[in-house]
């Protein structure tokens, strides 16, 4: 992926490419704001990336971008460079971003629980767990039939009309 960094007047900083990771790191910086623009031409459409600038403890990310919009002009993303600093970056396919489990699936995130001791976690795609909380926010065709057989409907906002 093509990479290139600007300073606050436009002046190019810094012209390359990821590496076979997805990483970049350009030499020391002056101080003020940068922009680093990330662009592709060969990114298979339907993908979606991840993207990580920093510089210092600056951090700036981006996520579920398009690889059609990589390619209609790029992505831009500000980020603010201290005195001696470099910007690094990532690029990852959104696909490999999340972890593996033990069985190589993917792994989901499991938000915490209103009214649980347990904290946030990962847990792996195919877990009960996981395929509730994949699912929480949606009704089977089955539970939609309980509702309305109990006079509920889906558009009801809950103020007893």
């Amino acid at each position: 992926m093509k990479v290139m960094v600007a300073d606050s007047s436009g002046k190019s900083a810094y012209k390359g490419a990821t590496n076979a990771q997805g990483v970049f790191a350009t030499g020391a910086l002056k101080p003020g704001n940068y922009v680093v623009q990330f662009s592709s031409t060969n990114a298979p459409k339907g993908s979606q990336y991840a993207f990580v600038v920093s510089a210092g403890s600056k951090k700036v990310t981006a996520n579920a971008i398009g690889a059609e919009r990589l390619a209609g002009g790029g992505v831009a993303m500000k980020i603010d460079v201290g005195q001696g600093l470099n910007i690094t970056g990532q690029v990852s396919d959104q696909k490999s971003s999340a972890p593996l489990g033990k069985n190589g699936k993917p792994m989901v995130w499991i938000a915490k629980k209103v009214g649980s001791n347990i904290p946030a976690h990962w847990a792996e795609a195919d877990s009960a767990e996981a395929k509730e909380a994949m699912t929480s926010g949606s009704y089977s065709s089955k539970n939609l039939q309980d509702k309305q057989n109990q006079g509920i409907t889906p558009s009801q906002t809950g103020n007893g009309r």
